[in-house]
C-alpha cells in the first residue's frame, strides 16, 4: 500500500474524470477534463501541481491511447488496468465513483498493470493489423466479384482456382470490355485458357448486363487501389521489424515474412513471459479449465488475448504441417486420435512455444534439435553414442533413414 498520493482517471470519448486521492488526510479532489490535446495538458499540469506521481485508467476502446502517450513522455506513472477487473461496487455508477474506485485501487496496489508495449511495436502492431484490415476488405471485395458472375450464370470459379490470376483477369477484361467468351478464347495466347477453352465455354454461357459491368469496373477498381495500399504498407513494416528477431521467427517451418511481422508485433516484448505455457495462456491457445469436487474437465481453448496472433499461429500451423518436420509428424499423430481441428490449434501451440524459446535464447530453429531426450545405444558392448549421432553417420554414410524411426 503506498503513502503518495494517487489518482483514478475515467477515460470516455469526449471527457476525463480524475481524482486525486491522498492516503494521508483522507481527501479526494475531482475534476472533468475534455479528451483533447489542450485538455491533456492541463491534467498532466494539475496532476504536478498536486504533486501526484502514479495514475491509474481503464483500457477503454483507443481513447485512453493520448493520454497515455502524454503520461509517458513526463514523470508521471501510467498504469493502465483491465476494465473487467476494476469494475466499480454495483449501485456506484457514476464517472466520479469509478474515478475514485480506481484511485483506492490504485492507492491499495490492486491492480495488475496492463502490458503496453513499446512505441515502436505499438507502431509496428497498427500498421500490421491495417494490413490485415485491407486484406479483408479486399477479399470481400473479390467475393463480390463472384457473386456477380454467378448470379448472371458465368461460373469461372469451377474452372478456374483463381479467377483474379492471369487466365481470369483476361476473361474478366474482356467481358468488361462487352466481348464474347469466344472471342476471347480465339485471341487469348494464355496456355490455360487454350487447354480449358471447352471447360470455360460450358460454365460462362451468361450474360453481364450494364449495371453489373459497373459494379464490376467500381469493385475491380477497389481491388488495386487496396493492393497498392497493402504493398505500401507492407513495404513501411519491412522498416520497422526487427532484421534479426525476423529471421529468428522465419526459421521456423510455415512462417514466412508478413506472418513473423505479425508474430513479433503482437507478441511484443517475449522476455516478460517466464516460459511457453504463460505465452501460450495469454494468447488463448489452452483449453478452458473447470475444477469441483476433485474433477477436472477440459473444455474448448480460451480465446483469450490477441486475436490476431492466435489467428496467424493458426494460419502458419497449416502451412508447417504441409512442410516434412517434426510439427507434421505431430499434426498427424494427434489428427489420428482427435481429429484434424484439434491436431491444427495442438500445432498452433506448440509452435508459439518454439518461437517464444527462440526468440527468449536468440536462437534460429533447428529441427533435429527438439528430441524430448537423448537416447544413449551400446554398440557391440563398448562404444556408446547418443541415438542422433547414430542417424546421422547412417544417413553420411549413405543408407536412408525412416523419418518414423527419428
Amino acid at each position: 500500500m503506498t503513502t503518495q498520493k494517487v489518482c483514478g482517471i475515467d477515460v470516455h470519448r469526449d471527457t476525463l474524470v480524475a481524482t486525486i486521492f491522498d492516503p494521508k488526510t483522507q481527501q479526494k479532489q475531482t475534476k472533468t477534463f475534455r479528451n483533447s490535446l489542450d485538455n491533456i495538458t492541463q491534467l498532466v499540469n494539475w496532476l504536478k501541481q498536486n504533486k501526484c506521481q502514479k495514475t491509474a485508467m481503464e483500457s477503454t476502446n483507443i481513447y485512453w491511447m493520448p493520454l497515455y502517450e502524454t503520461l509517458e513522455a513526463t514523470n508521471i506513472e501510467p498504469i493502465l488496468a483491465n476494465a473487467y477487473q476494476v469494475k466499480a461496487i454495483p449501485g456506484r455508477k457514476t464517472d466520479q465513483s469509478d474515478s475514485e474506485w480506481l484511485a483506492q485501487l490504485l492507492q491499495a496496489n490492486l491492480i495488475k498493470p496492463s502490458y503496453v508495449p513499446p512505441k515502436q511495436i505499438r507502431i509496428l502492431r497498427k500498421l500490421v493489423r491495417l494490413r490485415i484490415k485491407y486484406v479483408q476488405d479486399r477479399t470481400q471485395c473479390k467475393n463480390r466479384v463472384q457473386k456477380i458472375f454467378n448470379s448472371v450464370n458465368i461460373r469461372l470459379r469451377t474452372v478456374i482456382s483463381d479467377i483474379f490470376g492471369a487466365a481470369g483477369t483476361e476473361i474478366i477484361n474482356g467481358l468488361l470490355a462487352e466481348k464474347t467468351v469466344d472471342n476471347i478464347l480465339e485471341n487469348t495466347k494464355n496456355k490455360q485458357l487454350k487447354t480449358k477453352c471447352d471447360e470455360i465455354k460450358a460454365v460462362a454461357q451468361g450474360t453481364l448486363q450494364q449495371e453489373d459491368i459497373f459494379m464490376l469496373n467500381q469493385l475491380l477498381r477497389t481491388i488495386k487501389c487496396l493492393d497498392e495500399q497493402i504493398k505500401q504498407i507492407e513495404q513501411h513494416i519491412a522498416v520497422l521489424v526487427d532484421k534479426t528477431a525476423m529471421d529468428i521467427v522465419m526459421s521456423v517451418p510455415g512462417v514466412g515474412f508478413l506472418s513473423a511481422a505479425t508474430i513479433l508485433a503482437e507478441l511484443g516484448e517475449p522476455s516478460r513471459f517466464s516460459n511457453e505455457k504463460q505465452v501460450a495462456s495469454w494468447c488463448g491457445l489452452v483449453p478452458s479449465l473447470h475444477q469441483s469436487a476433485g474433477v477436472t474437465t477440459l473444455g474448448r481453448i480460451t480465446k483469450c488475448g490477441s486475436k490476431y496472433l492466435r489467428w496467424c499461429m493458426v494460419e502458419v500451423a497449416h502451412g508447417a504441417v504441409r512442410v516434412d518436420c517434426r510439427f507434421r509428424v505431430m499434426f498427424n499423430r494427434i489428427a489420428a486420435k482427435k481429429g484434424r481441428k484439434v491436431a491444427y490449434v495442438a500445432v498452433a501451440r506448440k509452435m508459439l512455444a518454439v518461437v517464444w524459446h527462440l526468440l527468449v535464447n536468440g536462437e534460429r530453429y533447428v529441427d533435429d534439435g527438439f528430441l524430448k531426450k537423448s537416447v544413449r545405444v551400446r554398440l557391440d558392448g563398448v562404444v556408446s553414442v547418443s541415438f542422433e549421432d547414430m542417424i546421422k553417420t547412417l544417413r553420411n554414410a549413405g543408407f536412408v533413414v525412416s523419418k518414423g524411426l527419428v
